[in-house]
């Protein structure tokens, strides 16, 4: 074979296998769409109670409400395997009637496979179940509107895309019902991406939109209306609100602690205000779009729970408000994430003896090693 030959043949497999690159580089990273979602919502809109999904709560029993957060299954597949375990182990240890993930259920490129893994692991309980997004889930191929199409299509997957006029995907509230009758609401809201603030602050966490606080008081004042008095209610986000990082400043003690040898500082909520730590402080918007006082104004929410901050656990109430955060779920990603226990929050609202006490508590399943 002359060289000639030999050459043209190496630039042949080289070209070939090149092309095989491409191809399988465009179908890991071409993006996924979804459906074209148009769904605009005005404040003039008639307000329809039975538009919103319900979840009926047994009178004798407790409804339980399981928060699980920031799952992030991502390119490993050792620790998408425990962290899909420990989920089944929660669901096991606690029966909850519902379940509410607070964002960030996947990361990477894959995010539509990974998609996928979430869905088949909840619908394998046959328990009514919730999502937001969170900074992570929109980073791969997948976009949040792909998602939120399978997350529809879902058979026991309570997701509505919500208002396109909104910010972000997944807008939309469930209500618990006992004997056809509202006793709590639950606000499943987006606002899990960065925002550019240019400047010195540069990226950081979102504020709650403008547009979605209209929509959140014409839905407490339609179903306050629809009921004839206000309904208590609870708010389910990625990102923790500016309020929390002001309580954990105000009414946590620091205690210092020693990390690999270092010294370093850590937050403890004192018991009368509630319980857990913070490693940091909480990561939110330094932006305060009025989100909270509106709640406030309202009379309506007095809970809030969220994610995001991986080694922050705190649970902490502050100005009549009790804002929590979810006990991260499972190691991964294990590089970034130094969390010292995993986990899940557990959410009981009692019966109409005790008038629907809410309480908290926190279901470790893992110590980090």
């Amino acid at each position: 074979m002359t060289k000639a030959k030999k050459k043209k043949i190496a630039i042949g497999v080289i070209s070939g296998f090149l092309a095989l690159v491409l191809v399988i580089a465009f179908i890991l990273c071409f993006p996924l769409f979804g459906k074209k979602h148009v769904q605009v919502w005005a404040a003039s809109d008639e307000f329809d109670i039975n538009s919103i999904q319900t979840v009926e709560k047994n009178p004798d029993e407790e409804f339980k409400i399981l928060q699980l957060t920031d799952l992030q299954l991502w390119a490993n597949l050792s620790d998408n395997k425990k962290a899909l375990e420990e989920v089944d182990a929660l669901i096991e240890k606690t029966s909850p009637d519902l379940i509410v993930l607070t964002g960030d259920n996947v990361s990477g490129i894959t995010t539509n496979f990974l998609t996928r893994q979430v869905i088949k692991c909840f619908e394998s309980h046959k328990i009514p179940w919730a999502t937001v997004f969170g900074n992570h889930d929109s980073e791969g191929k997948a976009t949040l509107n792909w998602q939120g199409d399978r997350y529809e299509e879902a058979e026991y997957c309570l997701f509505e895309k919500g208002p396109s006029n909104l910010y972000g995907v997944g807008n939309y509230v469930v209500n618990i019902t006992e004997n056809g009758k509202v006793i709590q609401s639950l606000f499943m809201m987006d606002n899990g991406r960065y925002y550019d603030y240019g400047g010195e602050t540069g990226k950081r966490e979102i504020y709650m939109g403008y547009e979605q606080m209209a929509w959140y008081e014409w839905n407490v004042k339609g179903i306050a209306e629809n009921e004839g008095k206000t309904v208590p209610s609870m708010v389910f986000t990625h990102f923790a609100l500016p309020q929390t990082r002001t309580a954990i400043e105000e009414l946590a003690e620091v205690e210092e602690i020693v990390v690999d040898g270092e010294k370093t500082q850590r937050y403890v909520v004192p018991e009368k205000y509630g319980f857990g730590i913070c490693a940091y402080l909480p990561g939110a918007a330094p932006v305060d779009s009025g989100f909270f006082d509106l709640c406030k104004e309202l009379g309506s929410t007095k809970y809030f729970f969220f994610g995001h901050d991986h080694e922050n656990n705190a649970s902490i109430t502050y100005d009549g408000m009790t804002m929590t955060y979810g006990l991260k779920t499972g190691p991964s990603p294990a590089p970034w994430n130094s969390a010292e226990e995993y986990g899940g929050t557990l959410i009981t609202i009692g019966n109409a003896s005790d008038n629907y006490k809410v309480s908290i508590e926190h279901i470790v399943e893992e110590k980090a090693e």
